[in-house]
């Protein structure tokens, strides 16, 4: 499993379907799933949270840099606390997302924050990409507040993504703080 990005708490890897228990926590919470985009239902129980990062394992490799999704784990425990996602936005698939979901037990420590500038740090170093977006319901109040400690610029709400009224972030490689 290969670590893209590290920071001084956090590692930022790949996924394993080892991971199933501790994704679970994540993606099985109506908490964390109610905002995700697309909008999808939490994921039910422990087999279908595998079978999710069995899906995600083999996507991996097909990803162009610096598209993926990974683990993000604490580096003390090896305690996996979240999730991240570079991808495409739908319908034209220009622009591409940053997102970033954790275990609601891990709110407010900022691993989010943490997780997410070491992530964009990466994408603009090695993806070949000089824009990244971020999305969020206009009610998510924790994502939009992450989107501005990442740094990111508020650019406007639309329903061109996912059909649904989201907020829209934006960061250039050039706004990115050290």
């Amino acid at each position: 499993m290969a670590v893209i990005a590290s920071t001084e708490r956090l590692l930022i890897r790949d996924w394993t379907e080892d991971d199933a228990e501790a994704a679970l926590a994540v993606y099985g919470t109506a908490d964390v799933a109610r905002w995700l985009s697309p909008a999808m239902e939490r994921v039910q129980d422990l087999p279908t949270m595998r079978a999710v990062l069995q899906a995600w394992v083999e996507d991996q490799p097909n990803f162009i840099a610096p598209a993926g999704r990974w683990a993000i784990v604490l580096r003390e425990t090896g305690e996996v606390v979240g999730g991240l996602l570079i991808r495409l936005l739908p319908p034209y698939e220009e622009d591409l997302e940053l997102g970033w979901q954790l275990a609601p037990s891990e709110w407010g420590h900022g691993y989010a924050t943490e997780a997410g500038r070491a992530l964009l740090r990466w994408a603009f170093k090695s993806g070949g990409v000089d824009e990244l977006y971020a999305v969020a319901r206009p009610t998510n109040t924790r994502a939009i507040a992450t989107a501005g400690r990442l740094g990111m610029e508020w650019v406007g709400e639309t329903e061109k993504y996912y059909d649904l009224t989201l907020q829209v972030y934006r960061i250039r490689a050039a706004d990115l703080e050290d």
